[in-house]
This record gives C-alpha cells, structure tokens and sequence, in this order.
C-alpha cells in the first residue's frame, strides 16, 4: 500500500503501534496506516492514522534514528529513537504482503538522511541524442508534468512523473531505445533484453524516486543532483530539475 498524495506524502502503509510499557513492547491491536510527507523546512511529519483517531509527529533530519528492531525474528517492527528528545516510537506492519518491506523502509530511511549524498552514487552519461529522441524526451516530459500540475505553477512528486502514463506509454512505444539508454543507471547484472517498462514500475524505482524527488526540494540536494547530471539547474524542486534537463537534451 505504497501513496503519493496531494499533502506532500511520499509513503505510506498499513501499520499498528506498539506501546512500550515497564520495558516491555506490547502490540496495539489497533489496525492503522502510517504515512509520510515532507516539509518545506526539511522536517518530514510522520501521521499513524486508526479509523478517526490521528497522530502526528516531528522527524527532523539526523535527530531521529529509524531502524528495525533485531530481536524481531521477522523484521516488521519498525524503530523510532529519538534519544533524549523523547521516548522512542515502535511500529509493526499490517501490510499482508512483505513484498514491498524493503521498499517502505528503504523508503523512510532515506528520507531521514542528513546529507543528500548518502542516498547513492548517481551516474551520467551525455552522449548526443538524435533530433528524434531529443523531441521524445521533451514531450513526454512536458506532457506528464502539465498533467500532474494541472497547468498550476506549483512542484510536482517525481514518483507521480515517473508513474505517469505518459512516460510509461513513451516507453512502450519504443521499449528498445528506453532500455538502452537506460540500461546504466539499472542494477548491475540486469538483463538488457527484458522490458523497460517493467523495471520503471517496481516499486524499489519508486522509492528511489521518491527520495530523490525528496532531495530535490532542499537546495543544497538540489544543487548536488544538478552537478551530478550537468544539469543547470535554476529553481529548487523537481519542476526545476526536469526543466534544467529538457534544456541539456536540446544542446
């Protein structure tokens, strides 16, 4: 149960609390969904819903340690150590599937990430692209963040863009081209004669998405993403990464 919605949430899933009592963690039996967004200021609020009743709280950047807890034999109980601050928070997964576990948490971690390089190495590579493909790039580009803006001046969630159905129907049309563009930036070992559209779609592309889009927002992520691809880059935000990079496929 992965989300993306209009309040800035980048993740979400089902997931009840646990409640630490005389040292001991017992399980709310409440069902619940836990969810996260980002702020302006860097701060990412997290919010555990249970039917009308809410939570929220403040997870800023390199006060909060977020781990799994080890003695859990299934690894689907998730750690909130804010040290001294206050007392730590434990949630468990009430996602059926553990599919996507490494998704949510990876996820999460990431966005709790102090420096924007800690995320990963980023690739580049800039040879020249044909007038054809540069008009590719720029119109599925251009249609996608019209859509998800709705024509508004406003930042978009890159999971939405690269989600979209006009990136994924772009890579149908010509699965070939895409895969071997993109084939670099996939994991190593990666088959280059396995569809494009399929490794877009899952949902580890999704959360590295989501983190880079997170990075994005802050300017001294952005900046680094923008020397990391060549991109010149003018406003923070992904609006302003996507727009920097429709003007390097021109050149």
């Amino acid at each position: 149960m992965k989300g993306v919605g209009s309040n800035n949430c980048f993740i979400q899933f089902r997931a009840g609390k646990m409640l630490l009592t005389d040292g001991k963690v017992v399980a709310d039996t409440r069902r619940g969904t836990l969810s996260f967004s980002k702020e302006s200021n860097g701060v990412v609020k997290m919010t555990w819903v249970s039917g009308s009743h809410a939570e929220h709280y403040d997870l800023p950047l390199g006060q909060v340690k977020f781990s799994r807890v080890d003695t859990c034999t299934t690894g689907r109980v998730l750690l909130f150590d804010f040290g001294k601050a206050q007392p730590p928070l434990f949630f468990w997964m009430q996602e059926k599937s553990t599919d996507n576990d490494n998704t949510y948490f990876s996820a999460v971690e990431n966005s709790l990430v102090q420096n924007p390089s800690a995320i990963g190495s980023l690739h580049t590579h800039t040879s020249p692209l044909t007038d054809q493909a540069r008009a590719r790039l720029e119109g599925y580009f251009a249609s996608a963040l019209n859509n998800v803006r709705g024509g508004r001046e406003q930042d978009v969630d890159l999971v939405s863009i690269v989600g979209s159905a006009k990136v994924v129907d772009a890579l149908r049309a010509d699965p070939d081209y895409f895969m071997c563009r993109l084939h670099p930036f996939l994991p190593e070992g990666t088959d280059s004669t396995s569809g494009i559209v399929e490794h877009v779609i899952n949902p580890q592309v999704s959360a590295a998405a989501a983190s880079l889009g997170l990075v994005l927002q802050t300017p001294d992520g952005f900046r680094e993403l923008c020397a990391a691809f060549h991109v010149d880059g003018k406003k923070t935000g992904v609006v302003g990464f996507i727009s920097g990079l429709l003007k390097q496929v021109k050149k």
